[in-house]
């Protein structure tokens, strides 16, 4: 390990000790409950209001979310895992003079917080305007500036309620004064306010080896014109009952205001206190995002960027306040999402009413299927797809590539280049792409495939994808065309047509991938079908067992919200003695060793109580949810 890497290390060990529960925090799927959220952590108090991400962490590992965590991952093959993570991170603390037990206790035992505040979008926002060009001028001479001032504050802060405060903060005075010493540096200490504060100024560094800078610190080269090359500094304080860690004081002022009661803190405001109403009560995980706080950070250049970027959906859309828990439940590991729209926005074109017609499509697929996918989907879905699809037309008939290779920085196209995009796809195809294609899908679909059966000589899977549509025999002659198009075309791919309940069906395949299934598209029964393998008869022909019926998938769905526009179920556990497989011959292989002599990674029984993933998604009047489960059987 080089120098610059080790002292990298040591500046950075007091905030990897306040991020440890992360670690474990592995992202898991989720599922809505019945109770509300009636308020934000308590540690939220010590955020202010004007933070736009809100991100916090129950530390308490004897509480009931961690207790429950730990017996589904026991369930899963992983019995003792967090003790076994605990005892590591102990040992390597005993080994290098870092965290012991006692410390460990009083920094995990409480809250954890991240907040993200203005100052930190500026930042963000500057480096991306940094590398743009575009004929809609987001370049200006006012442009906010990059900002390369250490002694600025970065906006991005971490808080920490430990169950012990002051053993917590003893292990943090030892870690400020071991990295001083590495970087032959002081530490600074003062205070703000009635805070105590320790800080290790940008820019303390060892002597280097004589090396060249940019060959010994690379990362360090990279990132100096933007402010955060090395250390860049750290600091943190002691206020009230927490733990402050920030990048310079000017962000631990801010937090420290909150604290001493001199700014508003992130519970005053209603905006995220109603987000927040919208999910569970008990949670291991809580994200809130301001996004109209974001919005409002940025200048003009910014936001016609992302208009630019977003096509034809306005960017007000983005001006909404979204929250997502992840909780341990006895069924599974659930995440839930609740995004209150800003009413500025004319909802009826960007959210879709729960249809109850919805749970009925598994009807259509039949029982043992891997993947199910159908659903609602709101009227702008397809914003975007005739320029995109016209790109690619273009590129293939210009003998290139789609998408084409950066020359510069990012450019983003006007009204007028996207128009003209699209016009000239749709005169090599020989329909209009917006209005012969795009504009006919309805807004229902379908989606469901077997699981994959691969083989070192094929690969063979049925799957179908079903569009409904305004005009199935106008959008019949588009899929006509564009198959002639690829037949014309030199792309080395053959099209074959078929007939389907007296329908045409054109089938794509190719000498190159002969092992794989061709790809069959065209319109059946009134519908627009994509389907790999037997799909597309799958979907045509009525299951004599439909998933409808299945015990598991009913026994998910019933842990669901019931009202609902879009739901989706992947069976994992089809996946799982595939999984152990693969898992027994690579302990073989990394060991050396004979089945008998292999010792698993995890428990092959307890894995097999993985069995399925559970998602809906649900609109209740301005707020647009989501609820998903993983369940753990056993």
């Amino acid at each position: 390990m080089s120098r610059s890497q080790k002292r990298f290390g040591t500046a950075i060990r007091l905030a990897a000790s306040l991020v440890l529960a992360v670690m474990i925090a592995a992202p898991v799927w989720a599922t809505r409950s019945a109770s509300a959220q009636q308020q934000l952590p308590e540690i939220a108090g010590a955020v202010p209001e004007s933070a736009v991400i809100f991100h916090w962490m129950d530390l308490d590992r004897d509480g009931p979310q961690w207790q429950q965590t730990e017996e589904l991952i026991s369930r899963v093959g992983f019995s003792d895992a967090l003790d076994l993570w605990e005892e590591a991170v102990l040992e390597d603390g005993e080994q290098s003079g870092g965290i012991t037990s006692a410390e460990l206790d009083a920094l995990l035992g409480g809250e954890l917080a991240f907040a993200v505040l203005p100052t930190a979008v500026e930042h963000v926002a500057a480096m991306a305007m940094a590398g743009v060009e575009s004929d809609t001028l987001f370049r200006s001479a006012d442009a906010t500036p990059m900002a390369g001032n250490g002694a600025q504050p970065r906006g991005i802060v971490a808080i920490l309620m430990p169950s012990d405060l002051d053993a917590a903060w003893e292990y943090v005075e030892r870690q400020f004064a071991d990295a001083a010493a590495e970087m032959e540096a002081e530490v600074e200490e003062r205070s703000i306010g009635g805070a105590e504060v320790l800080a290790l100024p940008k820019g303390a560094r060892a002597p280097h080896s004589g090396m060249n800078d940019r060959d010994q610190d690379g990362m360090d080269y990279v990132m100096g014109g933007h402010g955060l090359d090395g250390l860049g500094g750290i600091a943190a304080a002691r206020a009230g009952e927490y733990i402050v860690v920030g990048m310079n004081e000017g962000d631990l002022q801010a937090v420290i205001e909150v604290i001493e009661g001199s700014a508003a803190p992130l519970t005053d405001s209603s905006e995220a206190q109603a987000a927040v109403a919208e999910l569970p009560t008990e949670a291991l995980t809580l994200t809130y995002i301001d996004g109209q706080g974001v919005l409002d950070v940025l200048d003009p250049e910014m936001i016609a960027m992302l208009q630019s970027a977003m096509l034809e959906t306005p960017v007000e859309v983005l001006a909404s306040q979204t929250a997502m828990t992840v909780s341990a439940d006895d069924p599974g590991f659930r995440i839930d999402s609740a995004m209150v729209l800003n009413d500025t926005v004319d909802l009826d074109a960007y959210t879709v009413e729960n249809d109850p017609a919805v749970a009925s499509a598994a009807e259509q697929a039949p029982a043992g299927t891997f993947l199910f996918q159908a659903g609602r989907i709101p009227e702008n879905a397809f914003d975007g797809s005739a320029y995109s699809l016209a790109q690619i037309v273009n590129a293939a008939e210009a003998g290139g590539s789609w998408p084409a290779e950066e020359t510069g920085g990012m450019t983003f196209p006007t009204e007028e280049e996207m128009a003209e995009e699209i016009a000239t796809a749709s005169a090599t195809l020989g329909f209009d792409l917006q209005t012969e294609l795009f504009d006919l899908l309805g807004g229902e679909f379908v989606a469901f495939s077997s699981f994959p059966a691969i083989t070192f000589e094929s690969f063979g899977i049925d799957a179908v994808v079903a569009f409904t549509t305004s005009d199935p025999a106008a959008l019949a002659e588009s899929t006509e065309k564009i198959a002639a198009w690829i037949d014309r075309s030199d792309f080395g791919v053959d099209i074959n047509a078929r007939q389907v309940d007296g329908d045409p069906v054109y089938v794509a395949t190719s000498d190159e991938m002969a092992d794989l299934p061709g790809l069959e598209f065209g319109v059946v029964d009134e519908r627009v079908v994509f389907g790999l393998g037997a799909g597309i008869e799958t979907l045509t022909t009525e299951p004599a067992t439909s998933l409808a019926t299945d015990e598991q998938f009913q026994e998910v769905m019933g842990l669901l919200p019931d009202a609902y526009y879009q739901v989706t179920y992947v069976d994992i556990g089809q996946a799982v003695d595939p999984l152990i497989t693969l898992m027994g011959l690579f302990t073989q292989f990394s060991e050396g060793q004979s089945p008998a002599a292999a010792t698993p990674v995890v428990d092959a029984e307890g894995l097999r109580n993985l069995r399925a993933i559970g998602a809906v998604s649900f609109q209740e009047g301005n707020v647009s949810g989501s609820s998903a489960i993983l369940y753990i059987g056993g």
